[in-house]
């Protein structure tokens, strides 16, 4: 079964010409607008915007609450990715340090080696002017077979 058409009528359709002419005949003014200010109205205007914010989040709390978690999400990833380079920064930092420490050891004992081969270099030589005569026959004691006596206790 087909439904009949339907017509829709508006008054938003423009006016024809002799409609027009007519008004413009009989002189037809419109009366002056003119804006009116009412100073408790501009007083309470900011309370008044506080007050239709707040009723279109009672009316729309899911599309508000996904804005509100989501600028909170994106707050909280911003500020721990901040962290994180930072902390990776000082990481960095501690470790230049650190390796430039064990660089600065490692010299000061290659320099106290030197040293200490130079001294048993001439340890030899500074005894022998002291009067000092090596030993010949060296003497060794091999205790690999030892057992200690009962009677030592």
């Amino acid at each position: 079964m087909a439904a009949p058409a339907r017509r829709i009528h508006s008054n938003a359709t423009p006016a024809k010409r002799t409609e027009r002419a007519e008004d413009t005949r009989e002189g037809s003014t419109r009366p002056a607008l003119h804006v009116v200010k009412n100073e408790r109205a501009e007083a309470s205007a900011s309370r008044d915007r506080l007050q239709q914010f707040l009723e279109w989040t009672r009316s729309r709390t899911a599309p508000f609450l996904q804005i509100v978690v989501s600028s909170v999400f994106l707050v909280a990833t911003l500020v721990i990715a901040l962290g994180l380079r930072t902390q990776m920064a000082s990481n960095s930092f501690e470790s230049n340090q650190t390796e430039n420490h064990i660089e600065q050891l490692q010299q000061d004992i290659q320099s106290d080696q030197t040293k200490l081969d130079s001294l048993q270099a001439s340890l030899p030589q500074k005894a022998q002017d002291m009067g000092m005569v090596a030993q010949q026959d060296s003497v060794t004691i091999d205790l690999n077979g030892y057992q200690p006596s009962d009677g030592g206790k």
